[in-house]
């Protein structure tokens, strides 16, 4: 059997994105010598096998223009020179006219199905997120509700989203979430109650002001004994704030180590799964988290987490406080992950097994 897969927009700058891609591979490098694999991508990232090879396509990463109209017109054609028996996009949308007996997308993208802010062309620091909500937004929904492939979503909240805004049938739409590293190191949060972190990254939607906003509050309340640790730079954040550490970005050992002393703030309100949050709980940390959907699907049935309004700092600055005083503690009980869940290719395969 021939599997094409288009991930082409992905590449070792693009994060958890490339992420996606770089375990994908791997697994079908090591764990499958049956199937012919071809991947399209911008470049030569890994190393090929006598059934796995990459085509290279550089020029659809270097314009958007190109980009989009091979997901909707020139695509097709190139890709079905290969005669693909499956079809497989790893980047959201579903290319249109590819003549496969099977199409699959893999849908990770949130930001065009967050419904409760219109990001504006007009404000700077929106810009690029609202180029992903309006626009590659308008083309991932389109695509989807035109080619009607199996889609992979990570939460059940995506999937009720997809089916609410691509008419597309339910039982196409398979939740899977993905793998989480099951942590069993025994090292246990220390109840530390002046100590908070947030490893996120400099996206708008991470909502990192939200956090600033909160140490002012408390900062006028008379509350100085704490300190906010941040995975961002000066650049990235510009704060002279006393209470507020920027550390830059740490490798995922620290980030660890740094959950076993630290309470998780997660202010975020745009995430298709948050995979910090799991990571703190298998610690039992304190977790204050964004009271979205979400966050409540993935931390469902956890004993140590407090919920905030996202827009709101004075709810967050409440529970800090409390927390710096002692009123809200955790009751060392970590969420337990005794499993692995399926990773993408099994996944894949499954879904090739009941549909081929």
């Amino acid at each position: 059997m021939r599997i094409v897969v288009s991930d082409y927009a992905a590449s070792p700058q693009s994060g958890g994105t490339f992420s996606i891609l770089e375990d994908f591979y791997n697994d079908v490098l090591q764990n499958d010598s049956q199937n012919e694999w071809i991947f399209i991508l911008a470049g030569k990232y890994f190393p090929t096998s006598a059934n796995v090879r990459i085509i290279v396509r550089k020029d659809l990463k270097q314009s958007k223009i190109k980009k989009l109209l091979f997901e909707l017109g020139t695509g097709s054609k190139f890709i079905n020179q290969y005669d693909p028996d499956v079809f497989i996009s790893l980047q959201n949308i579903a290319t249109l006219g590819v003549q496969s007996k099977l199409k699959i997308v893999y849908l990770h993208q949130s930001i065009p199905f967050y419904q409760e802010h219109r990001f504006s062309f007009l404000k700077k620091d929106e810009r690029k997120i609202a180029l992903y909500q309006r626009l590659v937004g308008k083309v991932i929904k389109y695509t989807i509700s035109k080619v009607k492939p199996i889609t992979i979503v990570q939460t059940n909240w995506m999937k009720r989203a997809v089916v609410q805004q691509t008419q597309q049938k339910a039982s196409k739409i398979i939740t899977v979430s993905p793998r989480v590293p099951v942590i069993n190191d025994n090292q246990l949060y220390k109840n530390q109650q002046t100590a908070f972190f947030y490893p996120a990254t400099a996206y708008l939607y991470k909502n990192h002001q939200l956090i600033l906003d909160a140490i002012r509050v408390l900062n006028h309340q008379g509350i100085k004994n704490f300190k906010v640790s941040l995975t961002l730079t000066k650049t990235q954040l510009p704060t002279a704030n006393q209470n507020v550490e920027l550390l830059g970005f740490i490798p995922r050992e620290k980030v660890l180590r740094m959950y076993e002393n630290h309470v998780l703030i997660f202010p975020s309100y745009i995430e298709s799964y948050g995979l910090p949050m799991l990571e703190a709980a298998q610690k039992a940390d304190l977790i204050l988290a964004a009271d979205i959907e979400v966050t409540h699907e993935v931390l469902s049935g956890y004993s140590n987490v407090y919920y905030f309004d996202y827009r709101d700092p004075v709810a967050l600055a409440r529970l800090m406080r409390r927390v710096i005083e002692g009123k809200v503690s955790s009751d060392l009980g970590p969420i337990h992950l005794s499993y692995r869940n399926e990773s993408l290719l099994q996944t894949i395969r499954r879904i090739i097994e009941e549909k081929i």
